[in-house]
């Protein structure tokens, strides 16, 4: 499985029409290029999402008698369909709102991409759903099918792009990316798409890909380019961008930072010391399909990190950061240290500013690294608030300084 997971990712790097911060396949080209369109993000960007599950106590999820059903069906699911047409249809339009709906993640660079390729694509046309059963409970591997419509060109380009469709603890489905997923889930991805009808579709459009360049030379020229265009495009958005943001970050450093420099105030920091009530995994994100770290026993203390929003704790073990159920977690003792505030915190890697101490919460903006804050308050729940543009919002502790 391991060779053939190597052989799959190396084939789609190679052979890829799409950048990695492309968000959607512009057309097929080879039989794997579309697989998980931009699951690999933009560096550059540091998100603050999440994989919401359910995490078992002690044993794995499942069973021997549960199998897995990888039968690949078409079209067996309206509502499915209902939301790839969505979905696509927000891509070509670029609706950021739908987009943002639907996606379980994206970044600012991403929605850069779309905007620009928005420009040249007209409509997705023809769209089906092939589905397989998914890893977790009520999900699926979907690829969608359609015909690109680019607005240079009268004939349509057949193109496919594989999706997974899951839902989170509380029923809302949203759509993965490779990014998205777990080790595990996308080993059981691999799986899937190994299947023989799976290879089998992937092939007829690949060649129907190929039949519509052959016949018209004019897009195979244009398709050719079509990537190098949209990057020097996105190139030139970001820049401009990021020229504002740090434009704005200054004058409202400079116009804070007398009143800052005045303060002597102090902010106090609460460290949680947690026990086991029960023997449960220790895994390295806080999802239950995320690799496990180990174990801990009934009664095992652990310093607690983050008493996450999600129903997860991130904790101190051995060494390093895991994830336990809170529910799971009971406090010890608590101790409060207090400590001059410096006026400003200096962000370590980009990240999100948020409205509210939740990774669910509107954001506000993008904060890039390097980038100092005014400091208002360390929080115990893992989040620090910060004034932006005059105005309280909340950015996760670990990315600042």
């Amino acid at each position: 499985m391991k060779a053939i997971k190597t052989f799959l990712v190396s084939f789609i790097a190679k052979h890829s029409l799409i950048t990695a911060t492309a968000l959607f396949a512009v057309a097929v080209g080879v039989v794997a290029m579309v697989v998980f369109s931009a699951g690999n993000r933009d560096v550059t960007v540091t998100g603050d999402n999440i994989s919401e599950s359910v995490e078992e106590v002690s044993v794995e999820n499942g069973s021997e008698d549960d199998i897995q059903d990888l039968t690949l069906q078409y079209d067996a699911y309206p509502e499915i369909n209902e939301v790839m047409e969505a979905y696509h249809k927000a891509l070509a339009e670029n609706d950021v709102e739908t987009i943002q709906k639907y996606l379980l993640y994206v970044n600012e660079n991403e929605l850069v991409s779309i905007a620009v390729k928005s420009e040249y694509v007209e409509s997705y046309n023809d769209i089906h759903c092939y589905t397989q059963e998914g890893f977790e409970d009520g999900s699926y591997y979907v690829y969608v099918s359609y015909q690109l419509k680019m607005a240079e060109f009268d004939a349509t380009i057949p193109g496919l792009i594989g999706l997974y469709y899951c839902p989170n603890e509380e029923g809302e489905y949203h759509i993965y990316r490779k990014a998205d997923m777990s080790e595990t889930v996308l080993d059981n991805y691999y799986s899937a798409y190994m299947k023989q009808e799976v290879q089998a579709l992937y092939n007829t459009v690949d060649l129907e890909y190929r039949e519509v360049l052959e016949a018209n030379p004019d897009i195979k020229t244009y398709m050719d380019g079509f990537e190098e265009m949209v990057t020097e495009e996105m190139v030139k958005m970001i820049a401009i961008r990021e020229a504002s943001e740090a434009m704005q970050e200054s004058e409202s450093e400079s116009a804070s930072s007398e009143e800052a420099s005045e303060g002597d105030s102090e902010v106090q920091v609460v460290t949680e010391t947690v026990k086991a009530t029960t023997t449960v995994n220790v895994r390295s994100s806080d999802s239950e399909t995320a690799d496990k770290l180990g174990k801990v026993t009934t009664g095992t203390t652990l310093t607690r990190l983050e008493n996450k929003v999600n129903g997860w704790s991130k904790v101190l073990y051995e060494g390093e950061e895991g994830y336990i159920k809170s529910e799971f977690l009971e406090v010890v003792s608590t101790e409060t240290e207090t400590v001059p505030a410096n006026g400003y915190v200096t962000v370590k890697e980009n990240v999100n500013i948020r409205e509210s101490a939740d990774q669910n919460a509107d954001r506000v903006a993008l904060a890039y690294q390097g980038t100092k804050l005014e400091l208002v308050e360390h929080m115990s729940n893992g989040w620090t608030k910060v004034k932006y543009n005059g105005e309280i919002a909340y950015v996760k502790s670990e990315y600042v300084e």
